[in-house]
């Protein structure tokens, strides 16, 4: 609960720092903005921690934290968790991708799409997409959205109205006796950052030069941790920033252990020299990668494609096209 308490007491002081401060300097305002953004982040990765029902005891205690921290990040707790969890079991699982997941097409399903179809989802894969307008799409828009769940998914419907409801209750407060704009100025802020430092933390632990995709048949869990998932390599103090989410490789090992252990766990375990190494800056490169080329067993960028007379000839790929790109700034699948 420490964790809890210190990290969104953090939060929280420099959200009311950032609001109070724009009144009189937009300078200082807006940095308190992004360190407060910087802040959520860690704030998102005890929710996540709650997502694992790592961070208590008690699994109905994760779940009431989560459902409170997820009124901070926007992100509606039970609908979240069942998402992450499916992201968890098929990662790495060529026939199973969609799902929580940035969507990953092979080369071959690319080359099949249609030309519309084609410019989608070269869009969505556009850094100014999956960095800038996509995260707040995806935390603003999307997750408020009940019906992204079917009817029948009750928990995870509840988890976005309840959602929902302290959102309107905290902006009909700052209509009613604060500065309203200036709230929403610093809260656009706030959520830009957040969003796009996680959408770029997400991307980059799975979305590899060499990645592990294979057949469901061949797929494993060791295996998809530890050859499909990176260990970016950051200063401690970000990593303690980020809750240690970039020791990646072994929180795809052992999901039940919480982020302020997972340190010391690797080192523990031996499980140092695993997972897919990457610099804070080599990790960049990873938005060049567009495709999976199952021929070579690797990530490119956007393979060419015959010209539209022939298209028709190709063959159509053994699997539909991962995810669902009727919703072109969707960040992950479809729950189910």
């Amino acid at each position: 609960m420490v964790q809890v308490l210190g990290t969104v007491g953090a939060y929280l002081l420099l959200l009311g720092a950032s609001y109070l401060c724009l009144a009189s300097s937009l300078t200082g305002g807006l940095a308190l903005a992004v360190l407060a953004g910087v802040a959520l982040v860690r704030v998102f990765i005890l929710q996540h921690d709650c997502s694992h029902r790592s961070l208590f005891r008690r699994p109905a205690t994760n779940d009431r934290v989560g459902t409170v921290l997820g009124l901070l990040t926007l992100a509606p707790h039970a609908y979240w968790r069942a998402m992450h969890l499916v992201h968890h079991s098929t990662s790495g699982d060529l026939e199973r991708r969609g799902t929580g997941d940035i969507v990953t097409m092979t080369a071959d399903e690319y080359r099949a799409l249609k030309p519309a179809a084609r410019l989608r989802y070269r869009l969505y894969r556009h850094p100014a997409v999956l960095l800038g307008v996509g995260p707040v799409f995806q935390f603003l828009l999307r997750f408020r959205l009940p019906g992204i769940v079917a009817k029948e998914r009750r928990p995870e419907r509840r988890s976005i109205a309840v959602t929902n409801l302290g959102l309107v209750a905290l902006h009909l407060a700052f209509l009613a006796f604060g500065d309203w704009p200036r709230w929403l100025v610093v809260h656009l802020v706030v959520t830009q950052v957040a969003a796009g430092l996680g959408i770029w933390l997400f991307f980059v632990q799975h979305q590899l030069e060499q990645p592990y995709w294979v057949p469901r048949a061949r797929w494993s869990l060791r295996d998809s941790a530890l050859k499909g998932s990176s260990y970016l390599m950051l200063p401690r103090v970000l990593e303690w920033t980020f809750g240690a989410i970039n020791l990646h490789h072994v929180h795809h090992l052992r999901p039940q252990v919480p982020g302020y252990l997972l340190r010391g766990y690797m080192e523990q375990h031996g499980l140092g020299g695993e997972g897919v190494r990457l610099g804070a800056l080599e990790s960049l490169r990873a938005f060049r990668l567009k495709v999976y080329d199952e021929a070579a067993g690797r990530m490119t960028g956007f393979p060419p494609t015959p010209p539209r007379s022939a298209s028709a000839l190709l063959t159509a790929p053994s699997t539909a096209p991962a995810g669902r790109m009727d919703g072109l700034l969707t960040l992950s699948g479809e729950e189910h």
